[in-house]
């Protein structure tokens, strides 16, 4: 079978996979979908062993593959929240630090894009794929679990937390920045240029 059309079927073994996970984890499945992962997993490494038709072909393949591994990570952190009893994905990451622990100057590369700007990873880097980047690393460096974040799913979430701080602080650029709170890593958000509150 020709590269192009393996990589369309998987696409749509993933595309379902995701349709099944979300029936488990909210509600009208009983059991998690073990078999259709293992199918999709087999798919990967059957591909994985053999040699791309095109370049372009490799690249669709590895944006797939990233896809189905945040999916992944995604779907066992709620699987396990589900498990310890919680409603699957309800609980945020960001917090707005006090004006007396607030940052001084921000490392490099904070999230200044207005939430208009927002394009999809696969379109190349933006601000919102570094800070994502720079989030999942520090968690990592801490040894937090990472399993379940999804690129696109904190694109979204920094859209509503921007609109909410702009409610709240008026005019002017809201921008987010990794940052340790008590032991953990967080989200903290800031008024651009210093501007105080």
């Amino acid at each position: 079978m020709p590269w192009d059309r393996e990589l369309h079927v998987l696409e749509e073994a993933i595309r379902r996979l995701g349709a099944e996970y979300d029936a488990f984890l909210y509600g009208t499945a009983s059991r998690p979908p073990v078999e259709s992962r293992r199918h999709v997993e087999e798919m990967i490494r059957r591909l994985t062993a053999s040699t791309p038709d095109a370049a372009a072909d490799q690249y669709r393949f590895a944006t797939l593959q990233g896809r189905f591994n945040a999916l992944r990570e995604r779907w066992e952190r709620l699987q396990d929240e589900k498990e310890a009893g919680r409603r699957p994905g309800l609980y945020g990451h960001f917090v707005s630090p006090p004006d007396a622990q607030r940052p001084h100057p921000a490392p490099p590369g904070p999230n200044a894009t207005p939430a208009a700007s927002v394009h999809s990873p696969e379109g190349g880097r933006s601000p919102e794929r570094d800070l994502f980047d720079r989030y999942i690393a520090a968690k990592r460096s801490k040894g937090e679990s990472v399993g379940g974040y999804r690129y696109e799913q904190f694109v979204q979430t920094l859209d509503q937390e921007r609109a909410k701080l702009r409610a709240r602080l008026g005019t002017g650029e809201v921008v987010f920045d990794v940052a340790e709170r008590e032991g953990r890593v967080r989200l903290v958000a800031r008024r651009q240029s210093g501007e105080k509150k």
